[in-house]
């Protein structure tokens, strides 16, 4: 927006075709009210000359979101440290061992022990209901709290900023702008959260070759060590499920706190407001657009 930028891009990227693409995701109302307050500044531009150098500056909430949003990351990080351990806990080999012969996983044969599966698509699925669907609905609980608290604790940002940074039609503009892009944030957060599941049953198909003959161990428990041996090939994990559960809280913990991380620093650009400084950002012919990043 300022023709400046930490981020160097290979080409120039043009902002002509960067403003059309974020306008496309704008809510209609809030775009229509933004347009006034950019044509109400237009047509009594003096009345732009008093005030406080920084514009849609609001103290109260800029308080509020250096003390609350560490404080939201680190619960976070705790919460999927306790989340893991249960996990780990729960696939454990002698509770791996325990819920495949309990499920006839695990069938006895001349041969050995082998596992049962024939290892076509819906067999590959029903283990997966049976074991790690119960995590990811519990992964997905957590990335569904973590949107809704960086939610409210928005809410609360909002109303502080109303109040003190939003006092004439300059200083509603970057209010208005973000008010504008909310509904694309819901959907992409849900969009997230169904992620979730896509990518854990893909990982989860990845752990069996449906050419693979059957082997044979000669007791249950070393058989049960190695379903699902292509998540852990270097044999690094006491079973091959403490590896996918390992890979799986690595993503959902990352992907989850990715979400609390995007709306700490939207509110940093937004909060922080503009200068006065920067008033031809939204004129017609502005040469923001034309500089390099």
């Amino acid at each position: 927006m300022t023709g400046t930028s930490i981020v160097r891009f290979g080409s120039r990227p043009n902002r002509a075709s960067m403003i059309a693409n974020l306008s496309q995701s704008m809510n209609a109302t809030w775009s229509i009210a933004l347009y006034e307050h950019l044509d109400a500044n237009d047509s009594n531009p003096s009345a732009t000359m008093a005030g406080p150098e920084t514009i849609s500056f609001s103290p109260s909430a800029w308080k509020l979101w250096e003390s609350e949003f560490p404080h939201l990351l680190d619960e976070f990080s705790t919460k999927f440290d306790e989340f893991r351990f249960k996990w780990n806990q729960r696939f454990s080999t002698d509770e791996i061992h325990r819920q495949l012969l309990q499920s006839e996983w695990l069938i006895q044969e001349d041969q050995g022990w082998r596992f049962s599966s024939k290892l076509t698509k819906q067999e590959v699925k029903n283990l997966y209901f049976s074991t790690i669907h119960l995590m990811v609905g519990d992964a997905e609980k957590l990335l569904v709290m973590m949107s809704s608290r960086a939610s409210h604790l928005q809410e609360r940002l909002s109303s502080y900023w109303y109040k003190e940074g939003a006092t004439d039609a300059l200083s509603k503009v970057l209010p208005c702008l973000e008010a504008s892009l909310r509904q694309q944030e819901t959907d992409l957060v849900t969009s997230l959260r169904a992620s979730l599941a896509e990518v854990a049953l893909k990982r989860f198909f990845a752990g069996f070759s449906t050419s693979a003959k059957p082997r044979y161990y000669p007791t249950s428990m070393s058989c049960a060590r190695n379903v699902g041996r292509l998540w852990d090939l270097n044999g690094a994990y006491e079973n091959p499920f403490l590896a996918y559960t390992d890979d799986f809280c690595d993503y959902a913990a990352g992907l989850t706190l990715l979400i609390g991380r995007w709306y700490q620093e939207k509110w940093s650009l937004f909060l922080r407001g503009f200068s006065r400084g920067q008033l031809d950002l939204f004129g017609q012919n502005s040469q923001s657009f034309n500089t390099n990043p």
